[in-house]
């Protein structure tokens, strides 16, 4: 009895046989999804990449927000703020719900097949950001957000083309049309 809990536990945490036999190598390892199959692991994924990388753009946004030297910067990055938090949290909502990390495994092994091409977020970034001068942030702000947008981009077409969860993949369609628009809105924001 005592073993098919273990058994048990590790199906439900991912963790595959190899691991159990007491292999000495990480096992590239599936979710366990829930009993009607609605979300797999590239569902899983897309919503752990996106918490750091939501959680990027809202301090990019944060401080285009305080430091934009124009009313259409700040008022672009306080948009910015209110969708990307009202995101991260029914994306934390959902990971919790589905008995999931809130964070990818650090493990590069554990992700293979997932986010081809795709990378954490740079610290650098909000870095930069935040030590450039004055009269440059505003020009900044929107080539660093550009690109971060993109990313979430790039992120979100992952999801489409291999998730499974409605809710996700809606998600992930938001996304795509809303950071694009946004690329388009930006490149207005400065001349």
């Amino acid at each position: 009895m005592h073993y098919l809990i273990v058994v048990f536990v590790f199906l439900l945490s991912g963790c595959d046989s190899a691991l159990f036999a007491g292999s000495s190598e990480p096992a590239v390892s599936e979710s366990a999804p829930p009993l009607d199959g609605s979300f797999n692991d590239t569902d899983v994924m897309f919503l752990q990449m996106l918490v750091p990388h939501h959680q990027q753009g809202l301090r990019l946004a944060e401080l285009g927000r305080s430091k934009g030297r124009t009313a259409a910067v700040r008022d672009f990055a306080a948009a910015v703020v209110a969708t990307e938090d009202d995101e991260l949290d029914a994306v934390r909502t959902w990971l919790t719900d589905w008995n999931q990390p809130i964070e990818a495994d650090p493990d590069p092994g554990a992700h293979h097949g997932h986010g081809d091409g795709l990378h954490a977020p740079d610290p650098e970034v909000v870095t930069a950001l935040e030590q450039t001068e004055p009269a440059k942030f505003d020009a900044t702000f929107v080539n660093l957000f550009t690109g971060h947008q993109h990313g979430a981009v790039k992120l979100a077409q992952m999801e489409l083309a291999k998730g499974r969860h409605p809710e996700a993949r809606d998600l992930a369609d938001r996304i795509v049309k809303s950071r694009t628009a946004q690329v388009r809105q930006m490149a207005s924001l400065v001349g």
